[in-house]
């Protein structure tokens, strides 16, 4: 028999929250001297109540079964019986199960998602049910758990091997060679036709008229 692995982990967060309400409670009383053996009855129900409304149902399944456990009664079905499997959208998601034999369970998806051995206790169950034509509502709400607990077990295989998507994935971008732009006129590499060169210090310069000998007219 297979169980939800995190269903221990739940129900001492329930056990947390009904707890620390009980004590608050508790505290005010006790802080304005208002204690009573009736009010610590009447917050002691409360704290109760909202650990019920908590508490979250044990789901285990089996060969061809599964089934929920609540605080006061146990639903199972045979999942190789299901005649209608329906999804319930909202705040909280559900999904709900019906055998031919008048089974009903209704569970969170998450559960599902969580502990794929549970899923896979199910999928054979459907897959059965289908070949025996007994399963006749259903294929949406299977479809979109299935696209869900495979896109969930994909996600986790990359994190795991640590593999990163997008910048990890794409080949480094290295920078070929760009266009070689010949200088134009006027440039510091090619002076234009009719541009004038300052000579520098040092620079050649053209000789003058030869001097005059004596004696020769000036």
């Amino acid at each position: 028999m297979d169980h939800d692995r995190t269903w221990l982990s739940e129900l001492r967060a329930a056990l947390g929250c009904s707890g620390g309400l009980l004590a608050l409670m508790l505290l005010v009383d006790l802080a304005n001297g208002t204690l009573a053996l009736w009010r610590a009855l009447c917050w002691t129900a409360v704290a109760v109540l909202l650990l019920a409304i908590l508490c979250p149902p044990r789901v285990t399944a089996g060969e061809h079964w599964l089934a929920s456990r609540g605080l006061v009664r146990t639903r199972r079905v045979h999942t190789d019986l299901l005649v209608a499997v329906r999804g319930e959208c909202g705040p909280a998601p559900r999904l709900v199960l019906r055998d031919a034999l008048g089974g009903r369970v209704v569970l969170d998806p998450a559960v599902l998602t969580a502990n794929p051995v549970l899923w896979h206790r199910l999928d054979q169950g459907v897959r059965r049910s289908r070949d025996r034509g007994v399963l006749r509502f259903g294929a949406a709400p299977l479809r979109t758990l299935t696209d869900r607990i495979d896109g969930d077990g994909a996600r986790a295989v990359i994190e795991a091997s640590g593999l990163r998507c997008g910048a990890a994935s794409r080949p480094a971008h290295h920078p070929g060679p760009g266009p070689v732009r010949e200088p134009g006129p006027g440039s510091a590499g090619d002076p234009g036709p009719g541009s004038v060169r300052d000579p520098g210090p040092g620079s050649v310069r053209e000789p003058g008229p030869p001097p005059q000998r004596p004696g020769e007219a000036a």
